[in-house]
């Protein structure tokens, strides 16, 4: 019975990690490296390409690297192809700048443009109104002080100003304009009125020759008419 348990253990076992590729090793490995190059499994021991002779490796290829110049100490890139020494000469004779005087040019790193910060901007902010190149710190054209955006900002200033003088005169001539009206209306109002008061006396006053009625009655109960 325990015969038969041991081999489908040892065959699952075996399905969860991989032999190692090398012929000399064959080791299970439960976290096995593949060759970037042949795509076989190995071992923590075999994996380098160096440590199981890759066939499909190639140093020259892969394994470049770019030496520096003795004189100027300057890294220099060998081609694919290429003798290393014949670059080197190449480079003593057309390129060094202590071989031909010339001084080498280094790539200049942006920097923020605010005064006393100076600080290399690894990815630089460029301001809309002034076209310069800030820190996240100056990005506002408040906090680098800002020429182009004060200029905006004192037209646009002058501009409101204008306008609101524009409107209190508007507004000053247009009371005038409603005062005059309003005068206008009530003093036409006050010749109307007059005119209708005058209307109404002359309908009410009697005619001269004509006599008042008398509109009192006579008293039944009167001493007098007894």
């Amino acid at each position: 019975m325990s015969g038969s348990v041991t081999p489908e253990r040892d065959n699952q076992l075996l399905d969860v990690g991989k032999q190692c590729s090398h012929p000399s090793c064959l080791v299970v490995d439960f976290l096995p490296f593949k060759c970037q190059h042949c795509a076989h499994a190995f071992c923590g021991d075999h994996f380098l390409p160096t440590a199981h002779q890759c066939e499909k490796y190639d140093a020259a290829k892969h394994d470049r690297i770019a030496p520096s110049c003795p004189l100027c100490n300057t890294p220099v890139a060998i081609p694919p192809g290429q003798d290393p020494n014949i670059r080197m000469e190449q480079h003593i004779s057309t390129e060094c700048s202590v071989m031909t005087g010339r001084s080498v040019r280094t790539k200049s790193t942006p920097k923020c443009a605010r005064p006393k910060c100076g600080k290399v901007l690894f990815s630089p902010i460029r301001c809309d109104s002034c076209k310069q190149q800030y820190c996240p710190q100056h990005r506002f054209p408040k906090d680098h002080s800002c020429s182009s955006a004060s200029a905006q900002a004192a037209k646009v200033t002058s501009g409101t100003n204008t306008w609101a003088n524009v409107s209190n005169q508007t507004g000053a001539a247009s009371a005038a304009a409603m005062a005059a009206i309003k005068r206008a209306a009530a003093s036409a109002n006050a010749s109307s009125q007059a005119a209708r008061n005058q209307a109404q006396s002359k309908q009410q006053a009697p005619p001269a020759g004509k006599p008042i009625a008398s509109t009192s009655r006579s008293n039944p109960f009167s001493a007098t008419e007894r």
